[in-house]
């Protein structure tokens, strides 16, 4: 957070002038006390507001991610049916009976949901974009590049990286930003 700053005046003259410190008159210590003028105060209170709501954005996105991984931490590896022969979600399948880690991979969930799988639509700006990489046990950096993988998402290696994209919109015709991105690795037991 910014502490000090000075404020530009723009309104009305078109000029860049900075505003300076209006003297309040003498302290007792023959120094001068100086305040912020309304300008700066504005201008100080606009950056803390600021703050504030990249702050909360910021929680926000981080407990979406949060949703996602106690989601699926009791989950098993691979489907309790049909086993490995799928990776993703079987045919048919949808987001309520997902029932495996692997079954979330290229999902993209807007409104995002809760650790109960339940849409919140009061915060639909926000998107949950999730990818599940088959990774090294004893290397679980490898596979990184989502685009160019080093392993098939369908190579069984005991290892899967979950990753978790919050995206946000402040505006319906505003384009997503990756406001923050969780990842984490599961082993097969």
């Amino acid at each position: 957070m910014t502490i000090g700053f000075t404020a530009y005046g723009t309104r009305d003259i078109g000029l860049m002038r900075p505003v300076s410190l209006v003297s309040l008159g003498k302290k007792a210590h023959g120094g001068w006390r100086r305040a912020f003028t309304l300008l700066e105060t504005m201008g100080l209170f606009e950056a803390c507001t600021r703050q504030n709501r990249n702050a909360a954005s910021a929680t926000t996105a981080m407990l979406l991610a949060g949703h996602i991984q106690e989601l699926m931490e009791g989950l098993p590896f691979s489907d309790p049916v049909s086993g490995r022969s799928t990776f993703g979600a079987e045919k048919g399948e949808t987001l309520n009976f997902f029932n495996d880690v692997d079954d979330f991979d290229a999902q993209t969930l807007n409104p995002p949901i809760d650790s109960s799988r339940t849409p919140i639509p009061a915060l639909s700006q926000y998107t949950q974009v999730i990818t599940v990489m088959p990774v090294y046990p004893n290397q679980p950096s490898s596979n990184v590049d989502e685009a160019r993988p080093e392993l098939p998402k369908t190579a069984y290696t005991g290892a899967q990286r979950i990753r978790v994209k919050i995206m946000y919109k402040a505006h319906p015709a505003d384009t997503a930003q990756e406001v923050y991105r969780a990842q984490w690795v599961r082993f097969d037991k």
